[in-house]
């Protein structure tokens, strides 16, 4: 089931980190792939218009949930144009400063390597979310993916200029990746539809992280 989460209310305000994946897109509507600019088959899509107010109704709710301009560290973001679209259209509702915006890779969709640009339909996967055998045709599995993720939250987790106690880091990127980075931080096997998001409080971000963020609050 695809959904859209919001934490308790009693979590609201205290920090932690929000991952939000991008609205609609055409190639979503499309059912193609397209995940990776070198790869042949690759070709830049934006959002949909229903995409766009996806992601501004999204904003809304964040905004009713106390995440804005003031308690927003930055906004790390896959460099693909539909996330850094999205991204600028929350960032804007949420007035958060353009030059907190970081274009990470680590971020980036799945790569299909030599299925980008090809209606993902045709190959009639268990889960097209993650094709099976994906070496076999240039592309990235689960574990490739799961080890970046990890790498990002990681970094987020030790970066000294933010305080996830009392601030938020919003990462804008795609299905499958913030999947897996959900199911690291303890959070569950729900996929965000187009524009879902998903906030990981503070202390769900201890629990799993552990001495790495006690360490950080002793220093």
């Amino acid at each position: 089931m695809e959904v859209s989460v919001m934490e308790t209310s009693k979590e609201r305000g205290k920090g932690g980190i929000v991952f939000i994946r991008h609205g609609e897109g055409e190639h979503n509507v499309e059912h193609i792939y397209n995940s990776n600019p070198e790869n042949p088959g690759y070709k830049a899509v934006k959002l949909t218009d229903h995409g766009r107010e996806q992601v501004r109704e999204t904003s809304d709710q964040l905004l009713d949930g106390g995440i804005n301009g003031d308690n927003v560290c930055k906004v790390i973001v896959s460099p693909l144009p539909r996330t850094i679209e999205t991204a600028d259209i929350v960032m804007g509702k949420l007035q958060i400063a353009r030059f907190l915006r970081e274009i990470d890779p680590r971020v980036i969709e799945q790569n299909a390597g030599e299925r980008d640009g090809q209606d993902y339909l045709q190959y009639k996967d268990p889960d097209f979310w993650f094709p099976e055998h994906p070496k076999r045709y240039g592309g990235e599995t689960r574990l490739e993916i799961r080890d970046r993720m990890e790498s990002l939250i990681l970094s987020i987790v030790n970066d000294r200029n933010c305080d996830l106690s009392k601030q938020y880091v919003i990462v804008v990127s795609h299905g499958s990746p913030l999947l897996l980075a959900q199911q690291f931080m303890g959070m569950g096997d729900e996929r965000l539809k187009t524009a879902g998001y998903r906030i990981i409080p503070y202390s769900q971000v201890q629990k799993v992280m552990g001495n790495d963020v006690l360490h950080r609050d002793a220093s």
